[in-house]
């Protein structure tokens, strides 16, 4: 019976936490069908009184349209994920089974890079990027998405292969195969789920930033985030645009998190204990 018990408390807490978590979304989704003088009432209506598509039409008709930005997020992000996993999954391999006295600092520092707020290098990259010619540029913005996720995912990468019982790789070599062979046939398979959830948590944090883009980006090669910004100015906000832009921007990540929930558990455990 107390188990029942405990069980029906940590559903609840659970439902009350998810609501939490949730009901920003909904509010926006509701906010999107309004119109701009249905966002200025106050206390604000809860349903639109003719709710309609018109904001989401205009997000995509005329010099309003965001096809163009979105189109230039899902471009940036997609590449950036690819070239990370390129660079990581070799990198963290390396790190997990070639074992030097340096091999703890350098996942340290690795880590520590990673921590680095974002805009204590912003200005050294928008001049450097300004000589070399990659301002208002999509692949000056995957070169940084590139460098400021590329550690996190060495990272744990690194963490994910050191638990892979190192019986099965040797015994691969003893059938023959490279050290590339084992990698390419052995270990990427084994930690299939794990590279998918760090490909979806980067193709995440490229989809949302900010501070690279609004700085970087010109109007051809905006993202939706910078989009997102425009809204607000000085003599008003546009919530309806805004919360409609918000909508277009989250289906991608939630479309991504339904294909990968089942993977998210077996992924973020694998290698929390060594075999």
């Amino acid at each position: 019976m107390n188990r029942t018990r405990k069980k029906g408390v940590l559903l609840i807490a659970c439902s009350l936490i998810s609501m939490v978590s949730i009901l920003p979304i909904i509010w926006a989704i509701i906010t999107s069908f309004k119109t701009y003088i249905e966002t200025q009432v106050f206390p604000p209506d809860i349903f639109a009184k003719n709710p309609n598509f018109n904001n989401y039409i205009k997000l995509f008709t005329g010099h309003t349209s965001v096809l163009r930005p979105l189109m230039n997020s899902l471009f940036v992000s997609v590449m950036t994920t690819i070239i990370v996993l390129i660079l990581a999954i070799p990198a963290g391999y390396s790190l997990a089974r070639f074992k030097t006295k340096s091999s703890q600092k350098i996942q340290m520092w690795i880590i520590g890079l990673r921590m680095m707020p974002l805009i204590s290098v912003l200005l050294p990259y928008y001049i450097l990027f300004s000589k070399i010619g990659l301002t208002n540029n999509r692949w000056g913005l995957i070169i940084l998405y590139v460098m400021s996720n590329v550690t996190f995912a060495v990272w744990l990468l690194t963490v994910f292969f050191e638990g892979l019982p190192v019986e099965v790789e040797e015994a691969a070599r003893v059938d023959g195969l490279s050290h590339f062979g084992v990698l390419r046939k052995m270990v990427v398979p084994l930690a299939a789920n794990s590279i998918l959830i760090i490909a979806a948590f980067v193709f995440i944090f490229s989809w949302n930033e900010l501070i690279f883009a609004m700085n970087l980006t010109g109007t051809q090669t905006q993202t939706l985030p910078v989009i997102l910004s425009t809204y607000a100015s000085d003599v008003s906000v546009q919530y309806q645009m805004m919360t409609a832009t918000q909508v277009i921007q989250i289906i991608p990540v939630a479309i991504i998190t339904l294909l990968i929930q089942k993977n998210i558990l077996t992924g973020l455990s694998f290698g929390a204990v060594k075999g």
